[in-house]
């Protein structure tokens, strides 16, 4: 430090500048080192004679030693430093660099244009100065924001604008005084292109909604990150449904043994993936047209139930070592809760329903946009949810030829469809491949945790965080799809019939409830324990003596189904698309509707997909494992044949299995078509 650095000793100056002391530890500096020559020179001698000049050196001595006189230092800091920056601060040190400009040009002559187009520099803004009400007309007709609610322009081309610039000088007269702009070969165009480019740049917002939209605008209400709240492990999970980027279809049976395949709308996947060690804790594959509810509630209930992984059809080595979901590390991760759920504006309203069960059951609070900081309902505000789907689909389905690509030209000519169809490329293969694609990325490496594996962070996490994990109540977890509804008691001797209930579009009795006459008229509980099997309800009364097991009356009480598929096949029914047989199985009516329509052009119903998964799924545990795995070394051996590849009996029937499928006239099978597999052939 020279002897004239006394910032740190004297804080305020000696002499008066302005009326008033000169602080210049306030003053902001500018880059030094970027200064080169004979303007690191000049900045540094300027420097040197304002400090001593504001310590009370003599003039001699200022210019002794910096070669710049008192007076020049004195204008110095009163027409240069003193001056306002854009950024709203003095100029400091800043109006010292040699060719800075501290104000705009302003023209002083008059225009007149050469024979060669020069002369004319200062002409927009001497024009927009002479004619202010023409200067607020024109910026406010680029700075103007669109309203989604109203009819208007969103894409402000420079030619149109320039054009309305010229017309509006028109009626002032300029063209027929042949004034600037109308002596120009460009008429201005380039020089309104500049204004508009500056105003834009000095207006971030207008700028925004120009380029990107309302939705870009959005993203400058927030900063980089960096003021985020720090996380802890289990704190927050970012919940998010995903479309997958592909076609699938199903085999329908037929009356003559045969199998047609239809398309399916596309399919949806609800994730929810731990922010801290990017892990995946659950995740529901859904065959819905749209998420709902119960989409959300089985996907936090497959986050809070141990994995395990899948027979998988299309490999015997899909899964990577030690692959899985958070809950397969151990019994320590099984229904570890976590304190916040975040979701985006979309998928909040889904899950209005289900904030109460997440409250309960996990402890956590539902963060959404009208709760939170990410009023802006960007992407951005869940950034690792939709990093992860940004790679599901980059590395998995998109790379298949059904894919139908972020956007169409990524089709680049196929025909999705058609491939599904083709290869027979079911949906219950995407569930396999999708379960495959999240476990292995689990034990992947992750550039945004340090190269670490998720599962892998995740257990050094539990062990070294501190952390006081909250397990659920596996009870709580169970009763997730559990429907309580009061029910009026019906019948009665009154009527002739025995008392009964009515619920979800069913009647359900039985001999308890029948021999309560008391009952009749009045109401009682009664709670949809299952979530896949609604044959069978619990019942209490209001005071809560239990009634036992009540069973649905026919045509609901035969085949396993859910509510949601009951109400999906009384709706249709009553539609008049089908009858629903009085002493009958509603579910096989159901089944055989959409199997013998299967040849027409009719979408598959929702519903059809739904009612299959339920009954493979009682089947399976029906049968048995040991069972069902001797079924599938059958179906191994039949297709195989004398194969010499020696047989695993761990992974038996899972990559070979094929079950043998009925040939007709019009089933020629191509060997490297997928096998098909969970027919729903109900007769």
């Amino acid at each position: 430090m020279t002897e004239y650095d006394f910032e740190d000793t004297d804080r305020f100056s000696k002499r008066i500048v302005g009326g008033k002391t000169i602080d210049t530890s306030t003053w902001r500096t500018p880059d030094v080192g970027a200064l080169n020559g004979d303007a690191s020179v000049k900045y540094h001698d300027r420097k040197e004679a304002i400090l001593l000049y504001l310590s009370g050196e003599s003039d001699e001595s200022i210019k002794q030693k910096t070669g710049i006189g008192s007076k020049q230092a004195y204008r110095l800091i009163r027409e240069r430093c003193l001056e306002i920056h854009p950024d709203g601060s003095p100029y400091g040190w800043r109006a010292l660099v040699h060719y800075t400009r501290m104000k705009p040009y302003r023209r002083q002559k008059k225009i007149v244009v050469d024979q060669f187009g020069l002369g004319a520099a200062g002409a927009m803004k001497t024009l927009l100065e002479k004619h202010p009400e023409l200067r607020d007309s024109f910026e406010k007709k680029i700075l103007s924001n669109s309203n989604s609610k109203k009819l208007v322009e969103i894409k402000k081309s420079k030619t149109r604008i320039t054009g309305w610039f010229l017309e509006e000088l028109r009626k002032l007269g300029y063209e027929a005084r042949q004034e600037w702009p109308f002596n120009t070969n460009s008429k201005a165009y380039f020089t309104v292109s500049r204004y508009i480019d500056d105003l834009l740049i000095k207006n971030p917002k207008a700028l925004a909604m120009n380029v990107g939209g309302p939705e870009l605008v959005n993203k400058l209400k927030t900063g980089d990150g960096t003021n985020r709240p720090v996380l802890k492990f289990m704190q927050r999970v970012e919940m998010d449904a995903h479309k997958l980027d592909g076609r699938f279809c199903i085999s329908i049976p037929l009356l003559d043994g045969d199998y047609k395949e239809k398309i399916i709308h596309r399919l949806w996947v609800i994730v929810i993936l731990e922010v801290v060690s990017r892990a995946v804790i659950g995740y529901y594959f859904s065959t819905r047209k749209e998420v709902s509810a119960d989409d959300a509630l089985r996907a936090i209930k497959c986050g809070l139930n141990r994995w395990s992984p899948r027979d998988i059809s299309f490999s015997n080595v899909a899964y990577s070592e030690k692959a899985g979901l958070l809950s397969s590390l151990g019994k320590d991760f099984v229904g570890l809760c976590w304190e916040e759920t975040s979701v985006d504006g979309a998928l909040a309203e889904t899950c209005k329903t289900v904030k109460e069960t997440l409250k309960n059951a996990v402890g956590s609070t539902l963060i959404s946009p009208d709760s939170s900081f990410s009023q802006r309902r960007s992407k951005d505000d869940r950034p690792f949810i939709e990093a992860f789907f940004k790679n599901l689909a980059g590395k998995g389905f998109q790379r298949l030829s059904n894919t139908t690509g972020a956007k169409p030209k990524d089709k680049k000519g196929r025909d999705p469809d058609d491939v599904a169809l083709t290869s027979r490329f079911q949906y219950e293969y995407a569930e396999e491949l999708l379960d495959v694609l999240i476990a292995n990325y689990n034990m992947s490496c992750h550039s945004g945790i340090g190269g670490r594996k998720p599962l892998e962070y995740a257990t050094f996490l539990m062990k070294n965080s501190g952390l006081t994990p909250r397990y659920a109540d596996p009870d709580l977890v169970q009763s997730f799809f559990s429907l309580r509804k009061r029910c009026r008691v019906r019948g009665g001797a009154k009527t002739g019939r025995a008392p009964f209930i009515e619920f979800g579009y069913a009647r359900y009795t039985n001999e308890i409830l029948q021999n309560r006459q008391d009952l009749v008229g009045t109401e009682i509980w009664v709670i949809n324990h299952k979530e896949n099997d609604a044959r069978m309800v619990l019942a209490s009364t209001i005071s809560g003596t239990p009634l036992g097991v009540l069973r649905a009356a026919p045509p609901w009480n035969i085949s396993p189904h859910s509510l949601s598929v009951r109400k999906a096949i009384y709706q249709a029914s009553a539609k008049g698309k089908f009858n629903l047989a009085p002493g009958g199985d509603g579910i096989e009516c159901f089944l055989n509707y959409v199997e013998n329509t299967a040849r027409g052009k009719l979408p598959v119903h929702p519903a059809y997909i739904e009612a299959r998964r339920i009954l493979v799924e009682s089947a399976e545990q029906l049968v048995g494992t040991s069972m069902l795995e001797a079924a599938k070394a059958r179906a191994r051996e039949l297709n195989v044949g004398s194969s010499s590849e020696p047989i695993d009996s761990k992974n038996a029937g899972v990559a070979e299995t094929k079950p043998n499928v009925p040939k007709s006239a019009g089933n020629n099978q191509k060997p490297d078509k997928l096998p098909a597999r969970r027919m729903a052939s109900t007769r």
